[in-house]
């Protein structure tokens, strides 16, 4: 038996690269989280505690609330959000990740754009949040735009 030829080793990796489409090379091997419970945190409740290995989906307009947990006293919480059917851009996003206690928190903003066309043509909008002390972090996500949308979040040391 004769081996690949280069060319047509190449053509078939090419190929195989083509059958993962935009979200599974987002989520990247990650798990999708139903993301339907009621955990307490901060007088409210969250859907979910989101874990780095997860993803969540789910539909604007509206809000999601979710749990990000630390386990160390000073780190940062990256967000990905991916637009997977864009219906209408709406002009605000809005991200609060609370401290555990919820006294406090750190907020990230856009107003007043085209959510989409700030989402480039791969759909992401990437956030990195401080995340100070460790436990649990209410995660806020509000927009006024319509899309459905598949969400991550990686917890980054400082």
């Amino acid at each position: 038996m004769r081996p690949l030829s280069r060319p047509f080793g190449w053509a078939l990796a090419l190929a195989a690269a083509g059958c993962v489409d935009a979200e599974q090379a987002f989520t990247d091997g990650r798990l999708e989280d139903p993301c339907a419970g009621a955990v307490p945190v901060c007088q409210t409740r969250a859907a979910c505690v989101l874990d780095p290995d997860e993803f969540v989906q789910g539909t604007f307009p509206g809000a999601q609330r979710l749990i990000v947990r630390t386990d160390v006293d000073r780190a940062r919480v990256r967000v990905r959000l991916l637009f997977t059917e864009q219906v209408y851009p709406g002009t605000e996003l809005q991200l609060d990740l609370w401290t555990p206690g919820c006294g406090d928190r750190e907020r990230a903003r856009l107003v007043d754009i085209d959510l989409f066309e700030r989402a480039g043509a791969d759909g992401i909008l990437e956030f990195t949040l401080a995340a100070p002390g460790r436990g649990d972090h209410l995660l806020d996500v509000y927009s006024d735009l319509s899309a459905r949308w598949t969400l991550t979040v990686d917890v980054l040391s400082d």
